[in-house]
């Protein structure tokens, strides 16, 4: 994520400076230096963050490490007086994401997390749709994920407390959040570990509601032949329907009475929408512009950092809004253990 997303998208905002890069020690061998400096214009690299580098000469620092170690080196930084932008999950329970904002608030820094997908085009798009009321009244929400492991995965994902789960349920969550605002858990099944070696459940699904009763289901599926990702927003009028892999947004009228011409129309809807919407983020990925919300993100960190603006959508409480949700289900998931 640090070299595919974060940096080409902190290169593209003109008030950063790309200064250098830090990892854990051995892999600091592994990384094409000249290319990065090339490209980025890096200048240091390093397997630490006590360099004299980074300590004097920094201002802000993106984590784009796995999630375990987010709340020790965001602590780290906010104590040396840097910005942070941590990826998801922001932390691992909802107190260390307690200490973190306090943290930050008590240095008057910048403390944002990589809720990216939001504003990526399709998902931005059916946000738009919602607010002006194109979708009618909203009567449910389902995010759906299917996950094939065989496909390119981080290697110390196994070892989270869920798994995949962990590193992968907060964009459907952010999402989900996005739309309801106030979701809460209503009830919440967790399917027993892959393997020994693998702490990812079979699958999560898990019920979430609203103040007014509206649900936000979540079915997430670890054991799949296909990885997809898929928020459906059902509205009164119409439906829109995220599909995130690919950026593309179906949206589909109400159908009537479910005659066989309004099945007809839905399904031309459908297809029509899949391929336009195919097309165009075909020629963005082709074109090196398919950036999933990762620009919109560095964006408002860097307007935070300089301007102290808000950062609505990636602020500090809504990363802990989400480990929140995930820690819901991490309860479940004991629950289940001890049951058994």
């Amino acid at each position: 994520m640090s070299l595919n997303r974060h940096l080409p998208a902190a290169r593209v905002q003109p008030e950063l400076e790309l200064v250098g890069l830090t990892t854990k020690p051995g892999h600091l061998d592994r990384i094409d230096r000249e290319a990065l400096t090339r490209k980025f214009g890096l200048r240091h690299f390093a397997d630490r963050l006590t360099e004299p580098w980074f300590r004097d000469g920094v201002d802000a620092a993106v984590i784009g490490t796995p999630p375990d170690t987010h709340y020790e080196l965001t602590m780290l930084c906010l104590g040396m007086g840097k910005h942070v932008l941590v990826e998801k999950p922001l932390a691992g329970t909802v107190d260390e994401t307690r200490r973190m904002i306090e943290a930050a608030r008590a240095e008057g820094l910048a403390l944002g997390v990589v809720h990216n997908f939001q504003f990526a085009r399709a998902p931005s798009r059916a946000l738009a749709l919602y607010r002006a009321g194109r979708l009618g009244e909203l009567r449910a929400l389902v995010g759906f994920q299917s996950s094939n492991r065989r496909r390119r995965l981080p290697v110390w994902y196994r070892e989270l407390p869920l798994g995949l789960f962990t590193d992968e349920s907060p964009h459907l969550l952010y999402l989900m959040l996005a739309f309801l605002t106030d979701a809460t858990p209503r009830c919440i099944d967790v399917g027993p570990p892959i393997a020994q070696s693998d702490n990812t459940p079979t699958h999560v699904l898990a019920q979430f509601e609203s103040k007014e009763g509206i649900p936000a289901v979540l079915n997430m599926f670890f054991t799949g032949a296909i990885s997809e990702w898929h928020l459906a927003i059902l509205g009164s009028e119409r439906t829109a329907v995220v599909d995130l892999f690919r950026d593309l947004l179906v949206e589909l009228p109400n159908d009537r009475g479910h005659e066989s011409l309004d099945v007809l129309r839905t399904s031309l809807r459908a297809l029509g929408g899949h391929a336009t919407g195919f097309a165009t983020s075909g020629a963005r990925h082709v074109t090196g512009r398919m950036d999933y919300g990762n620009a919109e993100v560095f964006r408002r960190f860097t307007a935070a950092a300089i301007a102290g603006c808000g950062m609505p959508g990636i602020e500090a409480e809504a990363g802990q809004a989400v480990v929140r949700m995930m820690e819901h289900v991490n309860e479940a998931a004991r629950g289940r253990h001890r049951q058994e």
